[in-house]
């Protein structure tokens, strides 16, 4: 297959649509190969009953929110994405390898801060108090040791990823991951079953899978001269570490804010049993694999929209959104009515008890619903992440997430019971879009003016 050859891509000149397609191809098959991490786990786990899968309900949000640590790593990696195809794009190479190198030692400092957490003394009472009792608390404490323990292997792969893709390279991750999810897709049976492990098995085959994929991108890093990358620290590291988090924070504020959003939700579903909880993350699963067009053109307008703000090229950044706009309205719309017509297709690999199918199938038609409007607010976030205004973003996503999902799903848990809630996703995603497009019209004038929402750090340098 020819995409899979390793190739950059010149984000400054050429046809846009293509451009950003192949930006984005490689990028989907990546994020398919990183859903792909946690699917495969869900449905395993999902043959072990009810218990395991609410306490993968409640894994999730609790790792990413309250530790916090992926979220960290991801949002320096996609700082540094924004300033080095930026220096990139303004022909200063030196500036960009600086950021390069401050951007891995900062990485690595955070992946490291959660270890502590390994303890069960503070992990149990934890869960418990997102409402795992028994048996489901034990469960989360089993499988969270193991994805604790994946976050420095986690955030090498999130630095890799954000420089390669900084070149206009997205066709190395994506060969990362494939080495990665391979390993897992063959360790979790092994772990899961024959050796009996359960839960804690389906993290450990993860947990070497992030191990492999590390180990294959490092070894590309070192075959490559023209990496964007000092390993020596710069003398103002600092004030750059300031640069990246000035982006970077806002990011990892705005996973946070999903991740404590799907939190206070899997509350509100709680109330309900495991059944609900179990349907809800089955759903979400799905819609993993359904919004992976959205994800990969919103991962493509990061380098596109941070190198061609770089040249001062605003023509094109606002082609390039009119293209990713199009394309996600049209190939969301059709995977909707997809989805809403055949659902037990997709629910049938996770062999789901009959109560759980049935609140699943509800929960899916619902969201369903949503697609179009979400599919255009991820485009808008690609925007404000390149562009370095991810402060904007943040603000959106808490709305989104925070004033509208979660006072949504608590209302209508009240009004209309466990099969009714669910709607709150289609109206939250309405009204976020509306939030979001008067925030796009802002950015746009900034960008438009050549303001860079950096301190001390001017894209008219």
């Amino acid at each position: 297959m020819a995409f899979l050859a390793r190739r950059t891509i010149d984000m400054g000149n050429g046809a846009v649509a293509k451009v950003l397609f192949s930006l984005a191809l490689p990028s989907m098959v990546s994020m398919l190969f990183h859903t792909l991490y946690t699917l495969i786990d869900t449905v395993f786990i999902a043959w072990l009953g009810e218990a395991p899968m609410a306490a993968m309900a409640l894994i999730f949000p609790a790792v990413f929110a309250v530790f916090a640590v992926f979220a960290l790593t991801n949002g320096i990696g996609t700082g540094m994405t924004s300033l080095v195809t930026q220096h990139l794009g303004a022909d200063r190479a030196d500036e960009a390898k600086n950021y390069g190198g401050s951007s891995l030692a900062l990485i690595l400092l955070l992946s490291s801060v959660a270890f502590p957490l390994l303890s069960p003394r503070l992990s149990l009472p934890f869960y418990r108090f997102l409402g795992g009792t028994g048996e489901v608390a034990l469960q989360c404490h089993r499988y969270s040791l193991w994805i604790i323990v994946s976050f420095p292997f986690m955030g090498f792969t999130v630095f890799s990823d954000s420089l390669f893709r900084s070149l206009g390279d997205t066709v190395t991750p994506m060969k990362g991951l494939i080495v990665g999810n391979g390993l897992n897709l063959l360790l979790d049976p092994l772990f899961i079953f024959f050796f009996g492990w359960g839960i804690a098995g389906a993290a450990a085959a993860t947990f070497l899978g992030h191990v492999a994929s590390c180990c294959y991108l490092a070894s590309r890093l070192r075959g490559q001269k023209d990496m964007p990358l000092s390993l020596k620290l710069p003398a103002d590291f600092l004030l750059r570490w300031r640069h990246l988090a000035a982006i970077g924070l806002p990011v990892s504020f705005s996973q946070v804010t999903m991740a404590l959003g799907g939190l206070l939700i899997n509350k509100t579903l709680s109330l309900f049993g495991p059944a609900a909880l179990a349907a809800w993350m089955v759903g979400n699963r799905i819609e993993g694999l359904a919004f992976l067009p959205a994800f990969g053109l919103n991962s493509a307008l990061i380098p596109f929209v941070g190198y061609n703000l770089g040249r001062r090229d605003y023509g094109r950044i606002r082609q390039g959104i009119k293209v990713a706009v199009l394309f996600s309205v049209v190939v969301m719309s059709s995977i909707g009515v997809f989805l809403y017509g055949f659902p037990s297709f997709f629910l049938a690999p996770f062999r789901p008890a009959e109560e759980v199918f049935l609140l699943a199938v509800l929960s899916i038609r619902a969201s369903v619903l949503s697609y179009l409007f979400v599919a255009v607010d991820l485009v808008f976030w690609g925007v404000f992440q390149g562009s370095g205004h991810s402060l904007w973003g943040l603000a959106a996503q808490t709305v989104r997430t925070l004033a509208l999902r979660v006072p949504l799903a608590a209302l209508f848990a009240r009004l209309w019971g466990v099969e009714g809630v669910w709607w709150f996703q289609p109206f939250a995603a309405i009204l976020s879009l509306a939030v979001s497009g008067l925030i796009m019209v802002r950015v746009l004038a900034r960008i438009r003016a050549g303001t860079s929402p950096l301190p001390g750090l001017s894209i008219e340098e």
